[in-house]
C-alpha cells in the first residue's frame, strides 16, 4: 500500500505528527508555535486533528492513539479494497427481452395502420 496513505497526517506542506504532539505538549520554542497555529488556522483539517488530540486527556497516550487510528484507517482501506465487486446481472437476458417488446411494438404499428378504417 501507498505509505503516504498510511498516515495521514505526513504531508511535507503539512504539519508532522511529531510537530502537532509537540505543539500539543507545549514542547514547542515560540517561534515553532507560531508557525504551527498560522499552519492549523490555514487548514482546517489539522485544526480538527489538533482540537481531537486536545481532548486526550493523558498526554502520553497521544502517540499509541495515533498509531492506532492509523491502524484501524489502513485496515478498513485494505479491506476495501479486498471486497469483490458484484458481477452486473446476465445482460444478455435484458438485451433479448427488449428486443422483443421493440419488435412487438413494430408489429403492432404494422398490424395497426393497415387496418381498414
Amino acid at each position: 500500500m501507498n505509505d503516504e496513505l498510511l498516515n495521514i497526517l505526513n504531508d511535507e506542506q503539512e504539519l508532522s505528527e511529531e510537530q502537532l504532539l509537540n505543539y500539543i505538549n507545549g514542547n514547542l520554542s515560540p517561534d515553532e508555535q507560531r508557525m504551527v497555529e498560522e499552519q492549523l488556522n490555514n487548514a482546517g483539517f489539522l485544526s480538527d486533528a489538533e482540537e481531537g488530540l486536545a481532548l486526550i486527556e493523558n498526554k502520553d497516550a497521544i502517540p499509541t492513539t495515533v498509531a492506532n487510528i492509523n491502524r484501524r484507517l489502513t485496515q478498513q482501506l485494505q479491506s476495501r479494497r479486498r471486497r469483490k465487486r458484484t458481477p452486473l446481472p446476465n445482460m444478455s437476458l435484458l438485451i433479448l427481452s427488449t428486443f422483443l417488446i421493440l419488435l412487438l411494438i413494430i408489429l403492432a404499428f404494422i398490424v395497426i395502420s393497415r387496418m381498414p378504417s
